[in-house]
């Protein structure tokens, strides 16, 4: 959403306030970004840290960030973004500007930047370490769409008169950014989602249901929760758990050989057994191995398991379509906008990326749902449970 800049100094001595009751209140941050976004504008504000010794993310909260985009980085483009290196070298006293590094040439046909970072709504990102020690590594950054430009420099003044009152209240307050099992930057963003989502050991053991799981358990009788395991009719329960295990087991094998998993997500359909109500549930899980998830979700293999429930009311992440057919979130935008009719140039002018971008993405569109045409592909999505894909994008233009 728009907005206009506010660069004041009631604004300023309001954002300063904030900063200091994050001594007292670790969820204050929030505000803080939220008060700091609404005085330089731009795409969003994210605040994250590292925890280098462990390899893990150990926090993230943001302004204007729906959770399934801190998901989708963690999952898969932490691994190709080639703002990392640069922001390792960057010294605590200077800020890090992508385009002084990264021109547009290289934005151009770079895969971070058009599979995710630009299908996002961000093209530019300003960035400065606020600590850097064994225990964490913080870091502020300010996203701009391509439509803003860089970061003004009267915003950057502004950004530097924060800094100091920034950096002590991180420093004070060290021990919000440092690893901590009982504060896992995973199991945050899955409360946040509006899709049921449980995390599960790969034995069914129930780790997390976030809130609209909890209401799943009372809306069917397909799964339950019992003893803590997650139970569910005895014709799928075995099934599942041997599919987690072999799932968990081609992880640990492409990792150990460094190869691509053949399958990353596996699905999961099932029906209410003879003289029992009707009823219909969709599953679709992933492994969530720590070293592929920066160990936001812990230090040891979870399975993340989502649902879907035809009768539920609820509006659908976009999460659900990466779960169902591996679908990065820009492909997903990409199969909505075919599915409405769109040739590839139209949509890579309405996305903002290249056209060559566009036609890779829809290979791999066609690849992973098992498709080779795009009036077949077309027939597929509009198949989907109530039209997920047309819901999930518009939940996810809100979310954004």
């Amino acid at each position: 959403m728009e907005h206009m800049v506010d660069l004041s100094q009631a604004r300023f001595e309001h954002v300063v306030n904030l900063i200091y009751e994050t001594l007292e209140n670790r969820a204050g941050w929030r505000a803080v970004l939220q008060g700091i976004h609404e005085a330089i504008g731009g795409r969003a504000i994210h605040l994250t840290a590292y925890d280098s010794r462990r390899g893990a993310l150990s926090y993230s909260e943001g302004a204007d960030m729906a959770p399934q985009i801190d998901l989708e980085y963690i999952q898969k483009y932490q691994f190709i973004d080639p703002r990392v290196g640069l922001m390792s070298s960057q010294t605590l006293d200077s800020w890090l500007h992508c385009h002084e590094h990264l021109d547009d040439r290289f934005v151009s046909t770079d895969p971070f930047y058009q599979e995710f970072l630009i299908p996002h709504g961000a093209r530019y990102v300003s960035a400065c370490k606020l600590a850097e020690s064994e225990d964490a590594t913080v870091i502020l950054g300010c996203l701009r769409r391509p439509a803003d430009g860089p970061l003004p420099p009267e915003a950057l003044v502004f950004l530097d008169r924060l800094r100091p009152h920034l950096q002590r209240a991180v420093r004070l307050s060290q021990a919000q950014f440092v690893y901590s099992a009982q504060a896992l930057v995973g199991h945050a963003l899955v409360d946040k989602l509006r899709q049921p989502v449980m995390l599960l050991t790969t034995g069914g053991e129930l780790v997390l249901a976030n809130e609209a799981a909890r209401g799943l358990l009372v809306s069917t009788s397909l799964v339950q929760v019992t003893d803590g395991r997650i139970v569910l009719p005895e014709t799928y329960q075995r099934g599942f758990l041997d599919q987690c295990a072999d799932l968990e087991h081609q992880v640990r094998t492409a990792a150990e050989h460094g190869t691509p998993v053949d399958k990353d997500f596996r699905s999961l359909h099932m029906r209410s057994g003879p003289g029992a109500a009707p009823d219909t549930l969709y599953g679709f899980f992933t492994m969530l191995a720590p070293e592929r998830t920066m160990g936001s979700f812990g230090l040891r293999p979870l399975v993340m398991l989502f649902f879907y429930h035809p009768t539920s009311a609820q509006e659908i992440d976009s999460a659900l379509l990466t779960a169902a057919f591996g679908l990065s979130h820009a492909e997903c935008r990409v199969a909505s906008l075919l599915a409405d009719g769109m040739p590839l140039k139209s949509i890579a002018e309405a996305l903002g990326v290249q056209y060559d971008t566009v036609r890779k993405q829809l290979l791999s569109i066609y690849q992973k749902t098992a498709t080779n045409r795009q009036p077949e592909l077309v027939r597929l999505l509009m198949n989907l449970p109530a039209s997920a894909v047309q819901r999930a994008i518009k939940a996810d233009g809100k979310a954004l």
